[in-house]
């Protein structure tokens, strides 16, 4: 059709809904419409086949909305929930004048095909959208039947408020999706007679869990300290040419035992993961590329390891699962391996796993104490999700542990204000910064071990932190390339095992971090810290950022062409404290301290941020131990 007539054939639609909605559908006639519209019958027919055919063009209004939300990007994201109601309730907007006619709809879907293809393809996309941010497609199925159900009681109402309706059935299902085992949460009851000041030093992860967990607390106020223009810490997010950058890598490993399922449903935090496809995990070795053993199909698939040795290796792991494997008696992986009668290709295997999930050089990777190994591949080993991406990032986590703490309203949050100075006085502490002095009862560093030892030199606390000052960090190089396009998929994780490096395809499982058409790939390569002057390391890094662009070379041909966004980091911290045995992680409590620490140098289940939000967890739960005693 012409610009003319398309113009005149939505001035007829126009005019047709409005009738709709003042009179009903089944009240206005044809001939009405033809009446009010001073067209002709013969156009009307050229335009439609049936007055049903106007409703068919209703749909698309709400199409419209559904497509201006897939484009938020995950910074706009404060939480998964509240950002999906948002779409629910922009969707109400929409109709929430015309129950008359939504009502009309739902009886004509049952009976007109041409209705029912408009009014099915409207909800096809509300799942589509749906699926970009949750994967469990049961979860899509009750928030879609939820909005729909909402939607046709409402119209059989006089007088009732849609949005309100909305907002309230997604609360009760947002709580049945948010709890996964189905039991109502408590709030404790605490000692109101106490009020307390709390100062948590740190912005990090370990930092917002710690003050989101204590916000909860009716008579507790604080101060969070982050000396950075951020708050996050290593797990700040960014956005650049329609790319989503985060300073960590957001992988959560076994996140079905992970303890960020816990704080989820202890904080009410909502937000979705998927996992990465197992089978399109590779390890290349001497140039010939064989599925990682992840699981029985990829143990059997692999040219890792001959058929006698997948066998022992399926043992390892039962033993490590059962906890009666032999590494957790040694003090190194080094020292085990040095006493094990296992194959060079079976503890070859092991480095590289080692190296991979604690993302260390194989010469750390042998300085892991076994204890420290077999209670994390433990753990990793009985989950049933062993690696998955966050889905819109760690800004969905941080935005909603944020939000949770400033809507208190007993808290504040202070950015760019490093902390100089703790002292005591009375019983209480004084904190310094450059802006203020402030006293509180309690006090809980949620920083770098490192950094607490410099804060409390000169301190009568000094003595009891020299043990951690020295600590090593983990520290890798980090190459971040947005490309324009997907070059290439054969897979979602490619490492380079001669080189200790690898690549992951992180749009291929995150799709909420990519613009469309675009693939976000992310390098990391292992690092150690063993040199003699700053031309040594300046001749290593520049090696290691050879090999890098070398893997991108050989499996994602063209990158460089196609290069939107690329970000390089040649020793980027991942975690303050190695996991290595000459390093010493900080308790969360140390005895002769008045004083809570968390943070990933500090003792906690898991590695990188899983420590963090552990001892964070358990450091806020100790403190409202103590207020309620």
């Amino acid at each position: 059709m012409r610009d003319s007539t398309l113009q005149k054939r939505q001035q007829v639609i126009d005019k047709a809904l409005d009738m709709f909605v003042a009179r009903g559908f089944e009240n206005v006639s044809v001939d009405e419409i033809i009446q009010e519209t001073g067209i002709s019958k013969g156009t009307f027919y050229h335009y439609f086949e049936s007055k049903e055919d106007i409703l068919a063009d209703f749909g698309k209004v709400q199409n419209e909305v559904i497509q201006r939300w897939t484009q938020d990007g995950p910074k706009n994201v404060t939480s998964l929930e509240e950002h999906i109601n948002r779409l629910f309730l922009e969707l109400s907007d929409t109709v929430c004048e015309i129950p008359r006619l939504i009502r009309s709809i739902f009886a004509l879907a049952a009976q007109n095909e041409k209705v029912a293809e408009m009014h099915g393809d409207l909800f096809r996309n509300l799942q589509k959208a749906l699926s970009k941010w949750i994967p469990e497609p049961g979860k899509i199925d009750a928030l879609v039947a939820t909005y729909a159900g909402t939607l046709y009681m409402w119209s059989h109402e006089d007088n009732a408020d849609l949005k309100q309706m909305v907002q309230e059935r997604m609360n009760v299902l947002w709580r049945g999706i948010g709890e996964a085992d189905g039991k109502i949460k408590l709030t404790p009851s605490f000692d109101r007679s106490r009020k307390v000041r709390v100062a948590v030093i740190g912005g990090g992860l370990a930092g917002l869990t710690a003050a989101a967990y204590l916000s909860e607390h009716p008579n507790v106020e604080g101060i969070l300290f982050e000396r950075s223009p951020q708050f996050g810490g290593r797990a700040f997010t960014y956005e650049k040419e329609g790319f989503t950058l985060n300073y960590g890598a957001h992988a959560i490993y076994g996140i079905d035992r992970h303890t960020i399922s816990k704080i989820g449903q202890e904080l009410g935090l909502t937000f979705s993961s998927r996992q990465v496809d197992k089978r399109k995990v590779i390890y290349e070795k001497n140039g010939h590329m064989t599925p990682a053993p992840l699981d029985a199909i990829n143990m059997l698939k692999t040219d890792l390891l001959g058929p006698l040795e997948k066998v022992r290796f399926v043992g390892e792991i039962v033993s490590i699962v059962t906890n009666i494997h032999k590494m957790k008696n040694y003090a190194t992986l080094g020292d085990f391996f040095a006493e094990s009668t296992v194959s060079e290709e079976i503890k070859e295997l092991w480095e590289h796993l080692v190296c991979s999930n604690f993302f260390i050089s194989p010469e750390d990777a042998r300085k892991v104490p076994g204890s420290v190994i077999c209670e994390y591949y433990q753990n990793l080993f009985l989950a049933q999700r062993p690696v998955n991406y966050i889905l819109g990032s760690w800004a969905v986590i941080t935005n909603q542990l944020t939000q949770k703490i400033e809507k208190s309203g007993r808290w504040e949050l202070s950015m760019r204000e490093a902390v100089d100075e703790v002292a005591a006085e009375g019983e209480q502490f004084r904190l310094t910064t450059k802006k203020r002095t402030e006293l509180f009862d309690y006090v809980i560093f949620a920083m770098p071990v490192q950094q607490v030892a410099k804060l409390l030199k000169g301190t009568p606390w000094e003595n009891e932190v020299v043990p951690y000052e020295n600590n090593t960090s983990t520290e890798v190089l980090v190459y971040d390339v947005g490309l324009k396009r997907v070059v290439n998929r054969p897979f979602s994780y490619i490492s380079d095992m001669d080189n200790k490096c690898f690549i992951s395809d992180i749009s291929a499982t995150d799709n909420t971090i990519a613009p469309p058409g675009g693939q976000l790939l992310q390098g990391i390569a292992y690092l150690h810290d063993n040199f003699e002057s700053e031309a040594e390391l300046k001749e290593y890094q520049d090696r290691r950022v050879e090999q890098m662009e070398q893997l991108f070379d050989r499996h994602y041909p063209g990158w460089r062409d196609e290069i939107a966004v690329k970000r390089m980091s040649k020793k980027a911290m991942v975690q303050s404290v190695k996991a290595v045995a000459s390093n010493k992680f900080m308790p969360v409590r140390i005895d002769g301290l008045p004083f809570y620490f968390c943070g990933d140098g500090c003792e906690g289940k898991g590695q990188l941020a899983e420590r963090a939000f552990s001892s964070a967890r358990q450091a806020a739960k100790l403190l409202i131990g103590q207020l309620q005693a």
